[in-house]
C-alpha cells in the first residue's frame, strides 16, 4: 500500500512539471508563433522587456519541467508498472514524450539564444556580415538534425487523453520541424545569393504606376553579387528598351489574356499578370534578346521595397546633375520618387527617369559600406517579399528555393484572390486612387456564389504637371482622369463569372488561378463601384487574399476581418455564408 502510494505522488509530480512545461511552451508560442515570418521576426527582440527577450528563459523553464516529469516517470518506483502490457505501454508513452519535449525545449532555447545574439551583431564588412549569415546556417541546420532524431515513444494502444496529447505535441513537432526546414532553406540560398559570384536582373518599379501585383518596371539595371559585395551597374529606362520583335517565349495563358500588349516586346507591359516567376523568366530571356547577355536570376524592388532597405542602411546620398546631392531616406523616399521627382523634373523626363536608379544605386552600394547584420537582410526579404515589394526569382535551384520559403518568389498559389489595377491612362496616379474591397458568399448546394464589391475613389488633387494627371499625348483623356482595367485572380475553379458596373473585358486562365477583368474610368472627384461575382465548389475551404503592392494599400473586408493589404491574408470561406 505505501508503494502504491509513492507510486501516486510520482505520477502527479510527473502531471503537474508536465503541466508546467506545456504552460511555459503556450508563453513561447504567444511570442512567437512557429511560422517562418514571426520565428524570423521575434529573432531580433531589442528591447529586454519584449516578449521576445524572454524566450529563451521560458525555453529553459519548460525544458526543466520535463525534463523533472520525465525523471519522475522513469524513477524505480514506477519500474513495476512498466511491465504490464497496458499501463506500461502509457508510461512508456509519457516518458518519452516528456523527453522529447524537454529536448526540444532545451535545444531550441539554446538556438535561440545563438541566433539572437548573432543577430545583435552588426557586421563591419560585407566579409563579416557573410560569415554571420553562415554561422546561422550551422545553427540551424544543427538543430533540425537534432530535433529530426526524437523518440516521440509509441503511438498505438494509448488512452484517450494521453492519445490526445501525443497527437498534439506531434502536430506541433511537425510545424516546428516545417518552420526548421524553410529557415535553412532560406539561410542556405541567401548565404549562395552573397556569396556569388552571380548577376541579377534588377526591375525598378514604381508604385504611381501599377501593373498586376506590382508597380510598371520603369528602370532595368544588373547587380553583380561577390563575397558579400554589391556592384549595382547603369540603369536604362524601361522606354529605350522596347525590342523590335519578340524577345522571349510567352506562357500560353499569358498569351492568350494580355499578348495584344506584346509583353515580351515591352518591358513596361511584363507585369500584367502577377505570376512573378513568368515575367522574371520572359525578362531574362529579353535582356539576352537585347545584345546584353545573360544573367542568373531577377529582383524586382519598388518604392516600398527601397523604403524597407533604406530602414536598415539609414539615410544616403543621391548625386544630381548640378554636382550636389539630396539626402533621401526612409521617411521621405515614399513621396520622392511617387511624387516630388515628378514636380522637380517636370519637363526633364530623362532626369526624372534616371532618379528612380539613382536611389537604387546608391541604397544597393551603402551595402557595402553600412554595419548591419546578415540577419536585418533576411528579415526585409521576408518582409518586402511578403508585401510583393522586392520579389526575386533565380535559374539556380538552391537560390529558387530560398525565395519561395521566404515567401518572396512572386509565385501565385492556387488559392489566391488578388485584386490590381493595371493603370492604361499613361500617367502617374495610382497614389491618388484609393480601392475598397468587401467579400460575401452565398452557399446553394454544391457552389457557393462568391461576391467582391470594389469601390475605386480618384482623389487627385488640382495642380499637377501633365507627365503626372496626364493626358498622356494624343488620348482623349482628361487631366486627372484615371483609366485602367481592373483585375480580380481567383481560384481556377471559379465558375459563371459576372461582373456589375462594366463589362467583362477579359477572362481566362492564368496559371493555377483564372482572371477577371473590367475596364474604368474615374474621374478626379469621382468614385466608381464594381461587383464581380463567380462560383466556387464548397470544397473550397479558404482563399489567400494576396498583396497588390499598391500605394495606398487595398482595404478589404471579408464577414468581421478588415485588413489592408500589406501581406497576404487567409480568409476562411465558411465564415462568410
Amino acid at each position: 500500500m505505501l508503494w502504491g502510494a509513492v507510486a501516486a505522488v510520482r505520477l502527479w509530480s510527473a502531471y503537474g512539471s508536465a503541466r508546467d512545461g506545456l504552460a511555459a511552451m503556450t508563453d513561447v508560442r504567444a511570442a512567437a508563433t512557429q511560422d517562418l515570418p514571426t520565428f524570423i521576426s521575434s529573432i531580433g527582440g531589442e528591447q529586454d522587456d519584449t516578449p521576445e527577450e524572454k524566450i529563451p528563459d521560458q525555453l529553459a523553464a519548460a525544458a526543466r519541467s520535463f525534463s523533472d516529469a520525465r525523471d519522475q516517470v522513469d524513477s524505480p518506483l514506477l519500474a513495476p508498472l512498466k511491465v504490464l502490457p497496458v499501463v506500461g505501454r502509457q508510461l512508456r508513452s509519457v516518458s518519452a514524450l516528456a523527453g522529447a519535449a524537454a529536448t526540444t525545449a532545451s535545444d531550441a532555447g539554446t538556438a535561440f539564444g545563438q541566433l539572437s545574439d548573432e543577430a545583435a551583431k552588426k557586421a563591419r564588412t560585407p566579409e563579416e556580415r557573410l560569415a554571420g549569415a553562415e554561422r546561422t546556417q550551422q545553427v540551424l541546420t544543427d538543430l533540425r538534425g537534432r530535433l529530426g532524431k526524437l523518440d516521440l515513444g509509441p503511438d498505438e494502444g494509448l488512452v484517450g487523453p494521453l492519445a490526445r496529447s501525443r497527437a498534439r505535441f506531434v502536430e506541433e513537432y511537425d510545424r516546428t520541424m516545417d518552420t526548421l526546414g524553410r529557415a535553412v532553406t532560406s539561410v542556405t540560398g541567401v548565404n549562395k545569393f552573397l556569396t556569388g559570384p552571380s548577376t541579377y536582373l534588377v526591375l525598378a518599379a514604381n508604385n504611381a504606376e501599377m501593373r498586376a501585383g506590382s508597380g510598371m518596371y520603369l528602370q532595368v539595371g544588373t547587380l553583380t553579387v561577390d563575397n558579400g559585395r554589391f556592384d549595382l551597374g547603369e540603369f536604362v529606362s524601361s522606354a529605350d528598351l522596347l525590342l523590335p520583335s519578340p524577345g522571349a517565349t510567352v506562357d500560353p495563358d499569358i498569351q492568350s489574356l494580355w499578348g495584344w500588349l506584346v509583353p515580351n516586346q515591352e518591358w513596361r507591359n511584363l507585369n500584367l499578370s502577377p505570376r512573378f516567376d513568368e515575367s522574371a523568366r520572359m525578362a531574362t530571356e529579353m535582356w539576352a534578346a537585347s545584345g546584353r547577355g545573360k544573367v542568373d536570376g531577377v529582383i524586382a524592388i519598388d518604392v516600398v521595397g527601397l523604403q524597407r532597405l533604406l530602414e536598415i542602411v539609414g539615410p544616403v546620398e543621391v548625386p544630381d546633375d548640378t554636382g550636389g546631392s539630396t539626402t533621401v531616406t526612409a521617411d521621405n523616399v515614399r513621396q520622392d520618387l511617387l511624387l516630388d521627382q515628378y514636380l522637380t523634373f517636370r519637363d526633364a523626363n530623362d532626369r526624372r527617369r534616371e532618379r528612380l536608379g539613382r536611389v537604387g544605386t546608391a541604397v544597393f552600394e551603402s551595402f557595402n559600406e553600412r554595419s548591419f547584420s546578415a540577419y536585418r537582410l533576411l528579415q526585409a526579404l521576408q518582409e518586402s517579399g511578403a508585401g510583393r515589394h522586392m520579389l526575386l526569382w533565380s535559374n539556380d535551384r538552391v537560390e529558387e528555393d530560398a525565395w519561395r520559403a521566404l515567401d518572396a518568389s512572386g509565385i501565385v498559389p492556387a488559392d489566391t484572390m488578388l485584386l490590381s489595377v493595371l493603370n492604361r491612362g499613361g500617367n502617374k496616379l495610382d497614389q491618388f486612387l484609393g480601392v475598397d474591397a468587401a467579400i460575401t458568399s452565398v452557399t446553394a448546394g454544391d457552389n457557393r456564389r462568391m461576391t467582391v464589391n470594389v469601390t475605386m475613389a480618384n482623389r487627385t488633387p488640382p495642380g499637377l504637371p501633365t507627365y503626372v494627371a496626364g493626358p498622356f499625348p494624343r488620348t482623349p483623356v482628361r487631366p486627372g482622369e484615371y483609366v485602367g482595367i481592373l483585375a480580380l485572380t481567383v481560384p481556377k475553379g471559379a465558375g459563371h463569372p459576372s461582373v456589375v458596373g462594366g463589362d467583362l473585358f477579359l477572362t481566362g486562365d492564368d496559371g493555377p488561378t483564372r482572371v477577371l477583368t473590367t475596364k474604368v474610368d474615374v474621374l478626379p472627384g469621382a468614385t466608381a463601384e464594381f461587383t464581380f461575382q463567380f462560383d466556387l465548389p464548397t470544397s473550397w475551404t479558404q482563399v489567400q487574399v494576396l498583396p497588390s503592392a499598391r500605394v495606398p494599400e487595398v482595404t478589404w473586408t471579408a464577414g468581421n476581418q478588415q485588413w489592408t493589404d500589406g501581406a497576404p491574408r487567409t480568409v476562411p470561406l465558411v465564415d462568410l455564408g
